[in-house]
């Protein structure tokens, strides 16, 4: 999209590590508020304050920038700093934009604790000689900003807008220690950059990265990404029905540990001394969630039964399904990427009512396997039967 230079250029400066609502709540208020033609959300490379141990790729974090802003109006994303070595520091990142749009109304846009910091900026009358600071105050936040800017004004000169923008009581640290703690981050993060967040393993504990990191080395591309969404769908299910969240991170995590091409699965078995029943050498799709069980015990070290059988069922079901067996299968066959006509309803059922979201699943597979010829597996069958009989549907 072209601009010409006759403009109104917010420029919001970050991290985003990572984006999440308020960031977005907060530049939708200020542009309208100061009307804007747009607000570029600028994605710091190295930013003086933080060290870059403790952060994210600056090319990943642009990633959920750019995702987060798809259709949103008025806003983009910036790699202007990511593209310039060394540390970020704003005053070049001004000049920056200025050699682009001459003739521009620059608002650098700050919350209330970056205002209150100013002074000790790297060469802050310059970045106030560049734009207007445009301020937005912060939840429970002080009541003299009107002076800070006073202050800020009276020493370095330039303008200080105090907005009356307030964003939402959400942080980019709080997203982080709560994915890392396995909580939802769901309705704080756009939802773009939270399938981000979870298809890259971001913001999780090491022993999970580290499954993770040996998942990539045997697991497609495609099939990574699958898992890492299932891990996403566990995680929620998990918490709704009340189950061990992080217990269900790593059966999710693990389901397709197995899951290669059909001859490879055969031969890995056959290497490993584990036996095959002729209908799974005859359909090696079956083969996975048995085979995932044995490899998640002897290869990654995993002895609790109960993720052990949630792995082993996650395909087929069982005639004697937990809880758990029932989230891990619902979050396999209904997480973000799956695409079929009736995954919205089946979703919104497993939210509801565990039980009929199993069974309607289960009918939905069993109807996809009909119509693709082959033979309906008998443990699917009385896996229904099992929970048509409890007596809860």
């Amino acid at each position: 999209m072209l601009y010409n230079n006759a403009m109104k250029i917010g420029i919001y400066g970050g991290t985003f590590d990572p984006i999440h609502n308020g960031h977005i709540s907060i530049a939708k208020s200020i542009r309208r508020e100061l009307g804007l033609d747009i607000v570029y959300f600028t994605v710091a490379a190295d930013p003086p304050h933080k060290s870059s141990s403790e952060r994210t790729p600056g090319n990943i974090r642009l990633s959920m920038v750019r995702a987060a802003l798809e259709g949103e109006e008025g806003m983009a994303a910036s790699d202007i700093e990511l593209r310039r070595d060394g540390v970020s520091y704003t005053v070049e990142t001004l000049h920056a934009f200025k050699r682009q749009y001459e003739n521009a109304e620059l608002y650098f846009i700050v919350g209330e604790d970056m205002l209150e910091n100013f002074p000790t900026w790297y060469r802050p009358g310059e970045i106030l000689s560049l734009a207007t600071l445009a301020a937005a105050h912060r939840p429970h936040g002080s009541d003299n900003m009107e002076q800070v800017a006073e202050r800020i004004e009276a020493e370095f000169g330039g303008r200080v807008l105090i907005t009356d923008v307030c964003g939402p009581d959400v942080s980019s640290t709080d997203i982080r220690n709560r994915v890392f703690n396995a909580l939802p981050i769901f309705g704080m993060v756009p939802y773009a950059a939270e399938i981000i967040i979870f298809e890259r393993q971001l913001y999780v504990p090491q022993e999970i990265s580290a499954i993770g990191a040996a998942l990539a080395k045997v697991l497609d591309e495609y099939r990574l990404e699958h898992t890492m969404l299932v891990v996403r769908e566990a995680e929620l299910l998990a918490r709704k029905y009340r189950l061990d969240v992080k217990k269900a991170r790593i059966a999710a995590l693990l389901h397709d540990c197995a899951k290669l091409n059909g001859q490879q699965m055969i031969e890995y078995a056959d290497a490993r001394g584990f036996e095959l029943t002729d209908e799974e050498r005859l359909y090696p799709f079956l083969i996975h969630a048995r085979l995932g069980a044995e490899i998640a015990r002897s290869e990654y070290g995993i002895e609790d039964t109960e993720i052990l059988n949630a792995i082993r069922r996650h395909t087929l079901g069982s005639e004697d399904m937990t809880d758990f067996d029932k989230i891990i299968y619902l979050a396999d066959k209904l997480e973000p990427s799956r695409n079929y006509r009736k995954l919205g309803s089946l979703r919104e059922l497993a939210y509801r009512d565990m039980d009929a979201a199993v069974v309607a699943v289960m009918r939905h597979a069993i109807n996809y396997t009909k119509s693709s010829g082959r033979r309906v597996h008998p443990m699917t069958v009385r896996a229904i039967e099992a929970l048509e009989n409890k007596g809860t549907l």
